[in-house]
């Protein structure tokens, strides 16, 4: 996606420490500051990537233990303003550091919150994600935002070849495939759900069902989630193969995964993974 280039390159941007993505509910700004998160990793970009879901109860707390988990920090001060000093003191000593804060609803005091950024460390970079350009340029001064909306059905099609492989070229996918792709809506955060779990698959049956399941009306009313959004990623749940990637799937979706060694060290502690697996995958 062009938009993931044009913001790893602002955050090689000296002079900008503060970014943002805005859209509306469901659209695929935690799956988009998500994969930024793992390609700043992948790429040494920073040498910390930390994640934190904001929401709209913005719980200070919350959000201080999550980047002190990933940090390694303990805290022994009680006060949010203790945990701040300690948390801010931490963070001043990494040289390249990128704090990913999902979901912003309102103003957030970083200072409070123990996080520094502009000249008082220009080593620590924060990605923003919100609903509305308002709350990221005017309430949290965000210097460079990018806006995720949906699709052209010509860049739909475009996203959706490249996520699914050279399967959908064939003569007997290509047009289901192709109606599969409409069926998400131009919803990027679908298409490329949808396109990861049929991935490679030549089996007409297997894409004329999940057309269908696609087209099926959703029984389930959630607040905030996009219907195409849903169906998309139930769809790619159902696909996993075995109980226990499907525990790891919710896993992700439930909690702030942002990189492998976050999720081994969740999983692992909820006994989600088969121990010889993981210590000759590990």
């Amino acid at each position: 996606m062009f938009i993931l280039n044009e913001i790893t390159d602002a955050l090689k941007n000296g002079d900008v420490n503060t970014l943002g993505i805005y859209g509306i509910g469901g659209i695929g700004k935690t799956t988009l500051a998500k994969e930024i998160a793992r390609r700043a990793e992948n790429d040494k970009l920073f040498d910390q990537v930390v994640f934190s879901e904001v929401s709209e109860s913005q719980d200070i707390r919350k959000i201080q233990r999550e980047i002190a988990d990933k940090l390694g920090l303990k805290f022994d001060e009680e006060s949010e303003s203790g945990r701040a000093r300690r948390l801010h003191d931490r963070l001043k000593k990494e040289k390249r550091i990128l704090v990913i804060l999902d979901n912003i609803w309102g103003k957030l005091d970083l200072k409070a919150a123990g996080i520094p950024h502009g000249d008082d460390h220009r080593g620590c970079k924060v990605l923003l994600t919100a609903r509305s350009l308002d709350t990221l340029s005017r309430k949290m001064d965000s210097q460079k935002n990018f806006s995720v909306s949906f699709l052209k059905e010509e860049e739909a099609w475009s996203l959706f070849k490249k996520m699914a492989g050279d399967s959908v070229e064939g003569n007997e996918l290509k047009e289901v495939a192709r109606d599969v792709a409409k069926e998400c809506a131009g919803l990027p955060v679908a298409i490329v759900t949808v396109a990861t779990a049929l991935r490679d698959n030549n089996s007409l049956f297997d894409w004329k069902d999940a057309l269908e399941q696609l087209r099926r009306p959703s029984s389930t009313n959630l607040m905030n989630v996009q219907p195409t959004a849903y169906k998309a990623i139930k769809l790619s749940y159902d696909k996993l193969a075995g109980e226990e990637l499907k525990n790891i799937f919710l896993l992700i979706g439930y909690t702030a995964i942002a990189s492998i060694d976050d999720l081994l060290m969740y999983g692992m502690g909820m006994g989600l993974f088969q121990e010889e697996r993981v210590v000759f995958h590990a």
